[in-house]
């Protein structure tokens, strides 16, 4: 009888430890702090069109681990519900595609994570050019305020994200990194939304920090 009680603890134990490492739950309270900084193609006036729904929108995510699928899926369903494009999703990075493109690079996060405390510290990268050309963001010049183009038709964006999160309480593996998923999928697609919709600044470098 003792052998069989510890076997179905230690049972219950393990289907525990599988419910927090495969599925989705979070009743936590997160204190996420985000350093930003937006820079823009210099528009003189010469705002991009805004995108409609059956536009299409290349995506390419670089970077390894669970955030990355988690981001594509919460970019993919943010950007459907603004209404800015269909996403096509690209496996690699090349100089062009034939619509506009955003590029999302996310450095490896240094990420602790246990079924009541998590925390993470990571940076990512992301660009957005209307004509399909990535190769900008290899020549960017972050001293300056504006991105400067030859070509007054394309227009550029460019934003940089330094995260910090601490996140207490009830949370599951795959529910923290869908949690940072659409906090930062909520940052890019709000910056392309500004871009087109022509809200606020539309140039220059913005820091933010909240919580």
């Amino acid at each position: 009888m003792k052998n069989k009680r510890v076997w179905i603890l230690l049972g219950g134990l393990v289907l525990i430890s599988l419910a927090f490492l495969l599925l989705s739950f979070r009743l936590a309270v997160s204190n996420t702090q985000i350093m930003q900084r937006i820079m823009t193609t210099e528009l003189e006036g010469n705002y991009p069109t805004r995108l409609q729904r059956d536009d299409k929108i290349s995506l390419v995510l670089l970077g390894e681990g669970p955030l990355i699928g988690a981001l594509q899926k919460a970019l993919t369903e943010q950007i459907d519900t603004a209404g800015m494009g269909q996403i096509e999703v690209e496996q690699e990075l090349e100089s062009k595609y034939p619509n506009p493109v955003l590029v999302v690079n996310v450095d490896r996060p240094n990420t602790i994570w246990m079924p009541f405390f998590a925390m993470s510290q990571f940076s990512i990268h992301a660009g957005y050019a209307t004509n399909g050309e990535t190769a900008f963001m290899k020549d960017l010049d972050t001293t300056k305020p504006y991105i400067r183009n030859p070509d007054p038709s394309v227009v550029n964006l460019y934003t940089e994200y330094e995260v910090n999160d601490r996140s207490s309480g009830l949370i599951s593996r795959p529910a923290y990194h869908r949690y940072l998923a659409d906090y930062l999928a909520q940052e890019i697609v709000q910056a392309l939304k500004n871009l087109y919709n022509i809200q606020g600044p539309t140039g220059g470098m913005l820091h933010r920090s909240f919580g």
